[in-house]
């Protein structure tokens, strides 16, 4: 039975405020994983010339560097959040992108065509999605016959920094139960591949890329890994956090750090 689920989710731009620095984090942690996430996209089969939706485009970091990589492409950027669709907007007009389409919509009913895309990507959306074989049905609508949606997401169980700080595993379980709380899924990852079938896509591929601190560097590993954990938690479950959060900040400094996480790709096609 179709359920009318909350269309944020677990993530609610507006509800963490101005003084959350949560734009400032979107757009660090796209920056910084862009160019290793455009060679991934490109070898689940985006291609120049495809029209594209990235969808729940956040500010926007992902649609530009898809239209400046593949200028034949028509590109779409969707997202919920006006706010965000707005920075996105700005800072596309900034780099002189003109040709991006920018659409305020849910993915549950995307206000969009039905049919016209070749790819479609979604970035860190499953997650927080209540409803997901839901979404991936109004989603599989969108799509060309033949056409591909892309899923990029975590799964928190290949999380793993080395030295472990003492209390992760207590602090990642906590913000975990906070985001289901909220709707989401931490472990998304694992079962995507089951989702995408059950939901009428066929052939379904899921491989897992596992991403460095040595790639990324420790702090922007830790801020793309850690920063919306950090939101999740309030009251006592983040005062029991702060000092394996501080532990963690230190890995920074410490040159024998290493820290790793697997994140699940998994692909689509519309049949």
């Amino acid at each position: 039975m179709t359920t009318n689920p909350n269309a944020a989710g677990s993530y609610d731009f507006t509800a963490l405020g101005d003084a959350s620095g949560e734009l400032e984090r979107l757009q660090l942690q796209a920056q910084r994983s862009a160019q290793l996430e455009l060679q991934l996209l490109e070898r689940m089969g985006l291609a120049d010339g495809q029209a594209v939706l990235d969808l729940a485009c956040g500010p926007g970091v992902i649609s530009r560097l898809i239209a400046q990589a593949h200028p034949k492409s028509r590109v779409t950027a969707m997202d919920l959040n006006g706010a965000l669709l707005a920075a996105a907007r700005e800072e596309a007009a900034t780099a002189g992108l003109a040709s991006i389409r920018f659409v305020q919509g849910d993915v549950y009913a995307p206000p969009l065509e039905q049919g016209q895309f070749d790819f479609i990507y979604a970035r860190l959306l499953f997650q927080h999605l209540e409803q997901p074989l839901q979404a991936l049905e109004a989603i599989r609508a969108l799509l060309k016959p033949g056409g591909v949606l892309c899923i990029f997401d975590i799964d928190d169980s290949w999380l793993t920094l080395v030295p472990e700080p003492e209390g992760f595993a207590t602090f990642t379980a906590a913000a975990a139960r906070a985001q289901e709380r909220r709707g989401g899924n931490r472990l998304i990852g694992r079962q995507l591949g089951r989702l995408l079938e059950e939901s009428g896509y066929n052939p379904v591929d899921v491989h897992v890329e596992t991403v460095t601190s040595r790639q990324l560097g420790m702090r922007a590993f830790l801020d793309i890994t850690l920063g919306f954990k950090r939101l999740l938690l309030e009251g006592e479950e983040l005062e029991a956090a702060r000092a394996t959060l501080e532990s963690a900040d230190a890995l920074v400094d410490d040159p024998r750090a290493w820290a790793f996480v697997g994140v699940f790709l998994a692909r689509g096609v519309r049949p």
